[in-house]
C-alpha cells in the first residue's frame, strides 16, 4: 500500500476531475441545484450509485456520478490504494454563482481513511 500522505494527492485529483468538463458534471449539477433551490451539495463517492438527495433528479447527471464512482476507485487503485483502505470520500461541489449557464463548478473532496484521519483537497476551481 502507498503512503498515507498520497491519499491528499488523490483527493485533489478526484477534485480536479470533478470539476473538469470531462467529468460532465457541469452544467448539469448546477441545474438539478438551482431546480431544488440549492446552493451547494455534498455527494458520497464511495456509493455505487451516488446522487444528492436534495437536487432535482435528472438523468445526465445521474450517469456523470456513477461515472466518477468509478474513476475514483481507479485513481484510488493508480494510486496504491482500494476500497478497504478507505472509509469515505466526501465530494462537495457548489457551481458559481455568477455563471448562469452552471459550466463553473467549485469543488473540494475529502477522503477519510480507514483510520479515521482526513484528507482535505481543499476548494478548487
Amino acid at each position: 500500500m502507498s503512503t498515507r500522505r498520497a491519499l491528499l494527492g488523490v483527493a485533489h485529483n478526484i477534485a480536479h476531475h470533478s470539476g473538469s468538463g470531462l467529468s460532465y458534471l457541469s452544467p448539469h449539477l448546477a441545474a438539478a441545484l438551482r431546480a431544488a433551490n440549492r446552493d451547494t451539495t455534498t455527494i458520497d463517492l464511495l456509493e455505487t450509485s451516488p446522487y444528492p438527495s436534495i437536487a432535482v433528479h435528472l438523468e445526465p447527471l445521474h450517469r456523470a456520478l456513477e461515472t466518477l464512482h468509478t474513476i475514483a476507485v481507479a485513481i484510488l487503485d493508480r494510486c496504491g490504494f482500494g476500497l478497504s483502505d478507505v472509509a469515505g470520500i466526501k465530494l462537495h461541489a457548489t457551481p458559481a454563482p455568477w455563471d448562469p449557464a452552471g459550466y463553473t463548478l467549485h469543488t473540494r473532496v475529502v477522503i477519510t481513511d480507514a483510520d479515521g484521519r482526513e484528507y482535505d483537497s481543499g476548494w478548487l476551481g
